[in-house]
């Protein structure tokens, strides 16, 4: 059978898209543009399968492509929002530097008052020993004036220790995070600093189901990570405290939601001492709902305030004394 027809060029962006289809289709096409040839059926087949084949791929590509701009987008805002969190940390160091400031302005004051009251006590000294009379009493006032001065002076080195403590344990918390960098980054963890004292966030949505107290298996995966970025903090002490929102815990065997926070923080406990977590180094209290950090007048307020809060805790007064909060319950 003869077969003739016109041959036409194959198109530049076939070629380029698809290059080899496009040649079994330039053969074919040859194949119907010489007179007294012959084209096979099955390389023309072969031919507009390739090309369907190489369509396919390339919507496959575009596809990936499209979803890698999203994930760069998504990625580039938590890091905004680390960012962020990080300039209202270095915000509270600053005020913090502030009160020093003015506890050392202060000190300075009552250095120059001293200064003034020993020269009024050396004019009247030598008045009074003119006189013959006993500068006794001066001398009981510039005793206690040197007092105040001193207890002043304890008082600037305490908030200077104390100041060098909340550093620390903000450069600790830190250090936490970044070792949960993956978990901060989805949205899991929140680091963040309540009562002077840096803390992680975790919602109780992310480790319990409903009203239950006992950790979910993903719960459970969340909670090891937690505890290996925990131990690597050595001789620090942690709280892990409770909240609940303010609608009763339906189906819960709890009487009030003090009950289900504190419940729930043992749990974490628990899980943290299965992890690793030396329990010497754990508290658990429960707050129920009476320390909200959003309205509970919205579903989306109420979710905030469901949460585990993992507290870094100032070391109390002489070593040994075990952590807690007047009023809060405890679990080993």
């Amino acid at each position: 059978m003869n077969t003739t027809t016109t041959a036409g060029k194959i198109p530049a962006w076939m070629s380029r898209r698809w290059p080899a289809a496009a040649r079994l289709l330039t053969a074919a096409l040859l194949g119907l543009a010489t007179p007294g040839c012959l084209v096979r059926q099955d390389l023309y087949d072969q031919a507009r399968a390739e090309i369907q084949r190489e369509r396919e791929a390339g919507e496959r590509a575009r596809a990936e492509a499209q979803l890698a701009r999203a994930e760069a987008a998504q990625r580039s805002a938590q890091a905004a929002a680390i960012e962020a969190e990080l300039l209202r940390l270095a915000d509270d160091l600053r005020a913090r530097d502030l009160q020093l400031s003015d506890v050392t302005t202060t000190e300075a004051g009552l250095a120059r008052r001293l200064d003034e009251l020993a020269a009024m006590n050396e004019e009247l000294s030598a008045r009074l020993r003119s006189a013959g009379q006993s500068v006794g009493q001066l001398a009981n006032e510039r005793g206690s004036l040197s007092a105040e001065l001193a207890e002043a002076r304890a008082k600037v080195d305490e908030l200077r220790r104390h100041q060098a403590a909340a550093e620390a344990r903000a450069a600790r918390m830190r250090d936490v995070a970044s070792r949960l960098q993956a978990t901060v980054d989805g949205g899991k963890i929140r680091v963040g600093i309540r009562g002077g004292l840096p803390l992680l966030e975790i919602s109780s949505d992310a480790l319990f189901d409903g009203a239950r107290t006992e950790v979910k298996p993903a719960g459970r995966k969340l909670l090891a990570d937690v505890a290996g970025a925990l131990r690597t903090i050595a001789d620090q002490r942690f709280q892990v405290v409770g909240h609940t929102d303010d609608r009763k815990a339906r189906g819960a065997n709890r009487a009030s939601s003090w009950d289900v926070s504190t419940a729930r923080a043992a749990a974490v406990v628990e899980v943290l001492i299965e992890g690793g977590v030396s329990p010497e180094r754990l508290s658990a209290a429960g707050a129920g709902e009476f320390a909200p950090v959003a309205p509970n007048a919205s579903e989306e307020g109420r979710a905030k305030n469901r949460r585990i809060e993992i507290v870094l805790q100032a070391e109390p007064e002489g070593a040994g004394k075990a952590p807690g909060e007047a009023g809060a319950a405890a679990a080993p």
